[in-house]
C-alpha cells in the first residue's frame, strides 16, 4: 500500500530531525528586535478589502501610491489574504487615508483602521465603513437634510 510507505518515510524523517538549542529556546518576545517591530506597527495603517475576490498585492500596492498621491516611502504589506499593512513616513499622509475615502479597489471597499496590538483577531473591527450613496429620482419630499 502507498500510503504505509509514505507515512513510514514521514516517520522516519520526523526521526532524523533535530533542532539546534536555539531553536529550542525560540524567541524572546521582550527582546528588542520584538518591541521596535512593535513600534513601527504603531503607526501604521491596516487595511482589509471586503469582497470575495483576492486582491493581487501589485495591483494594492500600485492602487494605494496612486490614490493616495504617491505618499513618501510608502511601505505595503501583504499580512494575509485580502490584508494589507500600509506604513508612512509622513503623519499628514496616514491621516488623509484615514479620513478619507471610501477607498474602491476593483469594485470592492478597502476597509482602512489604525494597526493595534491583536488586530488580527478583531475581525469585526472591519465589519463597518462609511461610503457615500447617491440616489437619482428621489420624490422631492424625501429631499431633505432629515431624511438624507
Amino acid at each position: 500500500m502507498v500510503l504505509g510507505k509514505m507515512e513510514e518515510a514521514l516517520a522516519n524523517a520526523l526521526q532524523r530531525f533535530d533542532l539546534s538549542e536555539k531553536d529550542v529556546v525560540g524567541i524572546d518576545p521582550s527582546s528588542q528586535d520584538v518591541e521596535q517591530s512593535v513600534q513601527d506597527c504603531k503607526g501604521s495603517l491596516v487595511g482589509r478589502i471586503m469582497g470575495e475576490k483576492i486582491a493581487n498585492f501589485t495591483r494594492v500596492k500600485n492602487f494605494a501610491n496612486h490614490v493616495w498621491g504617491y505618499p513618501k516611502n510608502l511601505r505595503v504589506t501583504e499580512i494575509g489574504p485580502n490584508v494589507f499593512q500600509f506604513q508612512f513616513e509622513r503623519e499628514e499622509d496616514r491621516e488623509k487615508v484615514l479620513v478619507g475615502g471610501p477607498w474602491i479597489l476593483d469594485n470592492q471597499v478597502l476597509v482602512v483602521r489604525e494597526w493595534c496590538a491583536g488586530f488580527e483577531k478583531k475581525i469585526e473591527s472591519f465589519r463597518y465603513t462609511s461610503f457615500w450613496v447617491q440616489i437619482w429620482n428621489l420624490p422631492i419630499p424625501w429631499i431633505t437634510k432629515e431624511v438624507g
